[in-house]
């Protein structure tokens, strides 16, 4: 019988997993809490049901940290929905830690070992991906971003990269539990090491082509309580104006997600303020969208005339964020009144697409939240020169939510092979390159600008170019792997029986 101490003790292990992610990235302490995780599984021989508490508990300790930052957007009008952000952090991290336990429960039923659960595990972080929209925040694989290990990501993804790290976390459990952890942790670390030298190897200095353009990155710096007050919007448009004209002249300026004080079709006067400030230079941007009815998050890219070419609308929106979810029936009608948060009520956009944005060449655009999802990102038959992400992480806080919203943007460069620029209202703006380094940034809660040159792109990756039938292959892998375990268990416990 599993005492509740115990249970307290596997939350506290998961919180101290977490620390792995951003902004600590103690990975060493992550790895650590994993393999312990899987320790305590085989060492009390649970059944699937005890199996399935266990890991909710140590999911639900891990997600209670990694999405701490979830409060903040219900603090900026605090007064009115400060109450409910508690609710709202217990609820995700109850809600995620629920696919570990499922999965966990299902695949120590099929195999009932360690392995079984951790191979559940695995597939449930690849789920979340996708189910209900998708949320894929958190993964384990982040905790390697700031290593070379990262870099195995170009070929299996960051969920192939998470699934590996609680795969071979369980695999190192049980290994210890037959032939002594001294030895096991020494295997570990000379696979680790050995995985760490290739990474570093594969990375080396970013190309730059002979006519690379000056780039202007804007970060106006504008908190979310002030952003749409029009006592302060003009404050920040006007600053950015001044960016946008500042010497040496660029070839490019982009501003970040919804920088317009006013929706795009009602700004004529503020789009003719900006050309003329601009003198020709081409000018990228976010802003909101308003068309048969309906609003779009949107990015346009307007020439040296000020004309606007080409327009990117979101496809993947925040749910309680920028839409809700079955807003006709029960959930929409109690929350609708709540809406005002986030600015609910957006509309979808048709899907990614690769748009051609002058001095820069062909473009894949993001906007802030689709930046988490790895199948979104690669996905158009054209392959992009380089990848652009406006976002405001003004909404996630000064701590945590703007560090890992970072971190996936990293990944997303090593996953594709490209160049990453991030413009963010409130930082961090940079440029990430296609190993994943951030080259160059803004901090956080500063404003200014920043010029740089863009790095060419590396040739397509192996992840890149198959996606997740990579991870399926892991998948069907470490499944073999489990079997093949059972079989052989089931043999030594038969042994043991007749001697």
């Amino acid at each position: 019988m599993v005492s509740n101490q115990s249970y307290l003790a596997l939350i506290l292990l998961g919180a101290i997993c977490a620390t792995g992610q951003a902004p600590l990235y103690l990975w060493p302490v992550s790895l650590i809490a994993l393999i312990l995780f899987f320790k305590n599984l085989i060492e009390l021989s649970l059944d699937s049901l005890g199996t399935f508490k266990k890991s909710w508990c140590f999911g639900f300790g891990y997600f209670l940290v990694t999405m701490n930052w979830i409060v903040e957007p219900f603090l900026v009008e605090i007064t009115s929905y400060g109450w409910l952000a508690p609710f709202a952090l217990f609820a995700m991290a109850g809600g995620l830690s629920f696919f570990w336990a499922l999965g966990a429960y299902i695949g120590y039923f099929m195999f009932n070992t360690a392995l079984g659960a951790a191979l559940g595990i695995g597939l449930s972080e690849v789920a979340r991906g996708f189910i209900l929209t998708g949320f894929p925040w958190g993964l384990v694989g982040y905790i390697w971003t700031e290593t070379p290990i990262a870099q195995t990501a170009a070929f299996v993804g960051v969920y192939g990269l998470t699934f590996s790290t609680i795969f071979l976390s369980a695999l190192v459990a049980t290994l210890g539990n037959h032939r002594g952890f001294v030895v096991t942790i020494l295997y570990l670390s000379a696979i680790t090491g050995g995985i760490w030298l290739a990474g570093s190897l594969r990375m080396s200095e970013p190309s730059y082509s002979d006519d690379a353009k000056r780039i202007r990155l804007s970060q106006p710096n504008a908190n979310q309580q002030q952003k749409w007050d029009p006592d302060f919007s003009s404050v920040f448009f006007e600053r950015q104006l001044e960016f946008t004209s500042a010497k040496p002249k660029p070839d490019l300026v982009i501003w970040p997600e919804t920088t317009l004080p006013v929706p795009f079709e009602m700004a004529n006067s503020f789009i003719n303020k900006l050309a003329d400030v601009a003198n020709g230079t081409p000018v990228l941007l976010g802003a909101l969208r308003y068309e048969n009815g309906n609003y779009y998050n949107s990015i346009v890219s307007f020439d040296k005339n000020g004309t606007a070419v080409s327009i990117y609308d979101k496809h993947h929106l925040v749910p309680f964020g920028e839409y809700l979810p079955l807003e006709k029936y029960f959930i929409g009608k109690v929350l609708k009144s709540t809406d005002t948060i986030f600015g609910a009520g957006l509309s979808t956009g048709p899907g990614p697409k690769i748009i051609t944005v002058a001095n820069l060449g062909k473009v894949l655009p993001l906007i802030c939240y689709e930046a988490v999802f790895p199948q979104d990102v690669g996905v158009s038959s054209e392959r992009a020169d380089v990848i652009i992400q406006l976002t405001n992480d003004a909404w996630f806080g000064n701590v945590s939510g703007p560090q890992q919203h970072l971190s996936k943007a990293q990944m997303r460069s090593i996953e594709q092979g490209l160049p990453l620029i991030r413009v963010a209202n409130t930082g961090i703006s940079g440029l990430i390159d296609p190993f994943g380094r951030v080259q160059a940034f803004l901090p956080l809660n500063e404003a200014g600008f920043l010029d740089i040159r863009v790095p060419e792109a590396l040739p397509a990756s192996i992840y890149s170019r198959f996606g997740l039938w990579v991870v399926a292959c892991l998948a069907l892998i470490f499944f073999a792997f489990c079997f093949l375990y059972g079989q052989a268990q089931s043999r030594v416990d038969a042994a043991d029986k007749y001697i």
